[in-house]
């Protein structure tokens, strides 16, 4: 009996020192990437805002089967939702340069998708940043489990970069509208290479 009562004493001992390591993990946790696009707002948003569109650059997406993605909530020709699995991913603010989308899954603290989009005033690039944000419970696996988030979902945010910028980025070429309106085409590339050759 004194040793039962021991080992119950021993583990509720553990847990606790376990569950106050966790409490000095943070409870909210972003997972962030950014990658330079050759690409206006509107060709990344052309990607971002049709749902549809994600299971070809999206990597949390590609091993999913189309039979199981349901699209809900049409709005004029773009799905505002999808169901995946038990969990409902939506459209929570469009703003000029941002798009949030919250996924809520039956049991688990809504987690947050976000896409930035960055104007650079230097060169002909932008920057696309996405972020996931995960609110934590106080569950000590789950502040543990988030210390390998970082790897875990950072190698398919900067494989989803990667294939957004392949996707939009037409070649070395590209047609600008400038201040006045007026279309030309960008040959700085061009010209670079041309003096390299030269």
């Amino acid at each position: 009996m004194k040793i039962f009562r021991l080992l119950v004493l021993s583990i509720v001992i553990l847990f606790l020192v376990i569950t106050g390591i966790s409490l000095l993990i943070p409870s909210h946790v972003r997972i962030s990437r950014a990658a330079n696009i050759r690409a206006s707002a509107d060709e990344i948003w052309l990607q971002v805002d049709d749902m549809r569109h994600w299971k070809e650059w999206n990597p949390f997406f590609s091993q999913v089967p189309a039979s199981e993605i349901q699209y809900t909530d049409a709005k004029g020709d773009k799905p505002a939702a999808t169901k995946i699995d038990g969990t409902l991913i939506q459209l929570k603010e469009k703003k000029p340069d941002e798009r949030i989308y919250v996924m809520n899954t039956k049991g688990r603290k809504t987690v947050i998708n976000g896409w930035k989009f960055i104007n650079n005033s230097v060169g002909d690039s932008s920057t696309l940043q996405w972020y996931i944000d995960f609110n934590l419970r106080w569950y000590p696996w789950e502040k543990f489990a988030s210390l390998l988030f970082e790897r875990s979902y950072g190698v398919r945010i900067e494989e989803g970069l990667r294939n957004i910028k392949k996707t939009v980025e037409k070649g070395r070429t590209s047609l600008y509208q400038n201040s006045s309106g007026r279309l030309f085409v960008d040959l700085s590339h061009f010209y670079q290479i041309q003096k390299i050759i030269l």
